[in-house]
């Protein structure tokens, strides 16, 4: 049997042909050369396989896995989760890129640390811009290494928060501490928060790497671009799913409020997509009395129209520049 890996990366991919190009370039040109690479195709219409094949060539790392049908993110990456090999998980969009020596660095991380879990800083960058690239976590708190904790994971992944979002970060998993632990398949978005909590949860620990190693493009057909409420109320549900899995009750205070603020946002949240779609179909009334039943719901509509005077500023400033 051949040796174990050194890394299993993880891919689900969904009529990606555009990016994949690009996608394989940069896993194949890893300076850690010791891993296997498990393309979990969720039954793309496009010319995904193909790309693939004409990128990756004869490479025995590659393994693609295809589907009949669409089961979504979650279930695909569960597929190559329980065929991987490697003493460490990285979990990889198809539509991403990674610097060259990203795996090496955070297997470094994880081992010297002894971590279950690893994540780097994001380099984000528009597909259509890709010159223009913005770090994730700014700020001296973000400078060095660093662990993150239970609350400070939860706490950060409230919606609408002044805190960016650490669910965004693609982990890498010690094999040994994921186990037969899986990603919720009912989720769409929010999958990798919900797993990497509940590993947490479970007595696991996080590092963070400070270098901005994982290249994380946004474009108009990612799945994390539009939240809707069916995505919302998938969210609480794995939420409510959590705590009886592992009851908050046993939990240091920090914790417990940390998941009650998470679950009020998004109950805020749920509520402001219900007030949006009333007021689009000009159902005032309902509008009002979703408002009312909801008061922290006010302060966030008027974020469309802080948006547009946003952009409305920089049409003016691009035009006396």
């Amino acid at each position: 049997m051949p040796a174990r890996p050194a890394v299993s990366i993880i891919t689900a991919n969904y009529n990606g042909a555009a990016y994949l190009a690009a996608a394989v370039s940069s896993v194949l040109d890893q300076s850690l050369a010791d891993f296997e690479w498990l393309i979990a195709d969720d039954g793309s219409t496009d010319d995904s396989l193909a790309v693939i094949a004409a990128a990756a060539g004869d490479d025995p790392r590659v393994r693609v896995l295809p589907a009949i049908r669409n089961s979504g993110p979650a279930g695909a990456r569960n597929r190559a989760l329980s065929l991987a090999r490697g003493r460490w998980l990285a979990v990889f969009d198809s539509d991403d890129l990674m610097h060259r020596d990203r795996l090496q660095r955070l297997v470094a991380r994880g081992e010297a640390d002894g971590a279950d879990i690893v994540v780097d800083n994001l380099q984000v960058f528009e597909s259509a811009a890709p010159d223009k690239a913005a770090v994730f976590l700014k700020g001296s708190g973000w400078r060095q290494a660093r662990g993150i904790s239970l609350p400070q994971y939860i706490d950060s992944g409230r919606m609408y928060g002044r805190r960016p979002g650490l669910g965004y970060l693609k982990p890498l998993f010690r094999a040994a501490a994921l186990g037969d632990l899986r990603y919720r398949e009912d989720l769409k978005i929010g999958e990798d928060y919900d797993l990497v909590l509940r590993l947490l949860a479970a007595g696991a620990t996080l590092r963070f790497e400070p270098a901005a190693l994982y290249h994380y493009r946004r474009h108009g057909a990612s799945i994390s671009a539009v939240l809707r409420a069916a995505d919302i109320e998938q969210m609480l549900r794995a939420d409510a799913a959590l705590a009886l899995e592992c009851p908050t009750r046993g939990y240091p205070a920090e914790v417990r409020t940390a998941q009650a603020h998470r679950r009020q946002s998004l109950e805020v949240a749920l509520t402001y997509d219900r007030v949006i779609t009333a007021l689009k179909s000009r159902r005032l009334g309902s509008a009002i009395v979703q408002g009312l039943r909801q008061p922290r719901v006010l302060p966030l509509l008027t974020m469309p129209v802080a948006a547009r005077l946003r952009r409305l500023a920089a049409r003016v400033q691009a035009a006396v520049a």
